[in-house]
């Protein structure tokens, strides 16, 4: 089990970002992630920010289980895409979210308990969430160890 720090709202800021949707696995939008960051960077966009996987509803412990999933990748307000180009651009508009921090190895495949326990914290504040959760690499998993590994879960949440 990973580590993680107290449950916070957050404000979520306006941006822009490339974004692709697909509809699979968790294991599926692995080459996802991989086709939207290559986009930018054969567009000639340096990434703005770590790279947010938003599932239709809360990832659960099936891998076979198949979700409604965009892959969102923080680009310049300047950013562009031609209507049939692999990634599309879109504003991500100010949302409020309920946010964990995990450090260590997270997998998306076991997020029940720290899921959870955001669920828990929020009944306790008489939060409602919504139905989108988003999973964020804060700190690029190639480029640092495991043990130093940051992700944050974000329950976007209504109201």
């Amino acid at each position: 089990m990973v580590a993680a720090t107290d449950i916070e709202i957050r404000e979520m800021p306006t941006h822009t970002v490339a974004y692709s949707t697909l509809h699979g696995t968790v294991a599926s939008m692995e080459s996802a992630v991989s086709s939207v960051r290559s986009w930018a960077v054969t567009m000639g966009y340096t990434p703005q920010g770590p790279v947010a996987v938003e599932f239709n509803e809360p990832p659960s412990g099936n891998p076979a289980q198949e979700y409604d999933i965009e892959i969102q990748l923080p680009v310049p307000d300047t950013a562009k895409a031609h209507p049939s180009d692999y990634a599309q651009i879109k504003r991500f508009e100010p949302a409020r979210a309920v946010v964990m921090t995990l450090r260590g190895p997270a997998d998306l495949t076991n997020l029940g308990e720290p899921l959870e326990r955001m669920r828990a914290w929020m009944r306790e504040k008489d939060i409602t969430p919504g139905s989108a959760v988003r999973w964020v690499e804060v700190t690029d998993p190639t480029k640092v160890s495991v043990d130093e590994q940051v992700t944050e879960l974000q329950y976007l949440i209504r109201g």
